[in-house]
């Protein structure tokens, strides 16, 4: 007999429970509007709960527990009881376990459903960390779910995020579970993943057997399934704003068909009820919400982190760190979540937008040569040709260099000059820089690493003090 099966994708959310401004790509360039939130999520998860009954499962590709100030401050907390309203099934991590790997599993009770990551281990032992599959039962079919988180919280995040976990790229767990499930007698294999769509891509031509890949990590917008190596895969945008949904086509255990809708949730979205009153009365949102509603300045340019090679939003972190410390040069990570902020007033809540976390300015100093090596090795972290060295996000962000690279080069061939101000920089030279987390400088590179005294929330709102922020000069990386 034929069933039709509704699977529902949420990845990359960010802890945007509310509506936000986000980017939308257009003839006239990037165009920012108002959406997204999970009341509307809630609203396209039971409109097919209604047309599928109990043959739905919902799924959460993670990047969820984390970039809001409430989230932040509450360690995921907050999160807890829509992701439970959702009706989520499984979900796999990234920022997740920004409060330690041991806090996110001691939230998965909570959730009331499992974080599933077969790549990831306590330290130094072969024993899984989280759940590794989980198997759902949905009007007759065996689903086998794999989760993998993402594979670079070790290589590039603050300790916290990995301490006592190692993590692996997930190709071998994969193989291994395919076939456990498979002899489980498993009808349909999903991976769930947080290892990036180019990262998946290759894993799904390295490993057989996987029916249908749900994507996260790399905010893309797939808007047309796509298939490799015999395997279905999308990747349903970012930050609440977008999501994704299949109908499978099923008989006697095989999909026969796969129906597939990339839905953007703007204004044509209407807002659940019942969640927009849990918000209300929500008491930890309501507890901050008049310190992040204070109006703390104005830009006269739309922010956001539109593009790889820019973002304005980063230029309003890094101009603001370059006036608080009197440096030349600041850096920051190429963060992909934040969204998008309207010009006109800002309030505390745009800036937690840039930087939930609101760390540390750090200073350090650099040799010319050092930076040079520095900014190579982010370009081929952000470009390169073989998916396993790419370590996720943006081109690394900077205020005060003009770069000019060849992206088509080999690695450590890219950089063709670099400017400092009028100068060229010179290899040989000793330079103060200023930049937040190790994300944007790490610990390798540079000397007498120090706390300035000041973090980026107060930076920033003591530089919109001065006057409205206005930026013109966007290209301090220009390809060649």
């Amino acid at each position: 007999m034929t069933k039709k099966i509704g699977i529902v994708q949420m990845n990359d959310t960010h802890a945007n429970l509310l509506p936000h401004d986000d980017v939308r790509y257009t003839g006239a360039g990037f165009q920012i509007e108002t959406m997204g939130g999970y009341p509307r999520i809630m609203t396209k998860i039971n409109e097919y709960r209604e047309k599928h009954g109990d043959n739905l499962l919902v799924f959460d590709n993670g990047d969820t527990l984390h970039g809001t100030y409430e989230a932040v401050i509450s360690k995921g907390e907050v999160m807890i009881p829509y992701l439970r309203e959702l009706g989520v099934d499984a979900m796999t991590f990234h920022w997740d376990s920004a409060y330690t790997p041991r806090h996110l599993k001691s939230l998965e009770e909570k959730l009331g459903y499992p974080i599933l990551a077969a790549n990831v281990y306590h330290e130094g032992t072969e024993d899984h960390f989280f759940q590794s599959t989980e198997i759902f039962f949905v009007d007759g079919v065996k689903f086998g779910v794999i989760g993998v988180a993402s594979n670079i919280i070790k290589k590039n995040m603050p300790e916290p995020f990995w301490k006592g976990a190692e993590f692996t790229n997930g190709i071998h767990e994969s193989r291994h579970f395919v076939k456990k499930l498979k002899d489980e007698g498993v009808d349909v294999i999903i991976l769930l993943s947080h290892l990036g769509y180019p990262q998946d891509i290759e894993l799904l031509n390295r490993v057989d057997g996987i029916d249908i890949c749900l994507s996260g990590h790399t905010h893309n917008r797939i808007r047309e399934i796509e298939k490799v190596n015999d395997s279905y895969i999308i990747q349903s945008g970012s930050l609440a704003s977008s999501m994704g949904y299949l109908e499978l086509v099923i008989d006697q255990g095989q999909i026969k068909r796969i129906n597939h809708e990339y839905i953007i949730l703007d204004h044509t979205v209407k807002e659940d009820a019942k969640m927009l009153e849990m918000l209300a009365d929500d008491a930890i949102l309501n507890q901050h919400k008049a310190y992040l509603e204070t109006v703390v300045g104005e830009s006269l340019v739309d922010l956001h982190r539109a593009s790889s090679f820019y973002g304005t939003m980063d230029y309003l972190l890094l101009d603001s760190m370059r006036h608080a410390t009197g440096l030349d040069i600041a850096f920051s990570n190429g963060w992909r979540y934040g969204g998008a902020i309207q010009k006109g007033k800002l309030t505390r809540r745009d800036l937690y937008y840039i930087v939930p976390m609101d760390p540390p300015i750090m200073t350090a100093e650099m040799i010319g040569e050092e930076i040079v090596q520095m900014l190579e090795e982010n370009l081929e972290a952000t470009f390169s040709k073989e998916p396993f060295k790419q370590m996720g996000g943006y081109i690394k962000r900077n205020s005060g260099l003009k770069v000019y690279f060849k992206l088509e080069n080999p690695y450590g061939h890219r950089i063709q000059y670099v400017f400092v101000g009028q100068e060229e920089l010179d290899y040989k030279k000793t330079y103060q820089v200023a930049y937040v987390t190790r994300q944007s400088v790490p610990e390798r590179f540079g000397q007498n690493h120090r706390a300035f005294g000041k973090n980026a929330i107060e930076a920033m709102e003591e530089l919109l003090k001065i006057s409205s922020y206005n930026r013109e000069d966007t290209g301090n990386y220009i390809p060649i």
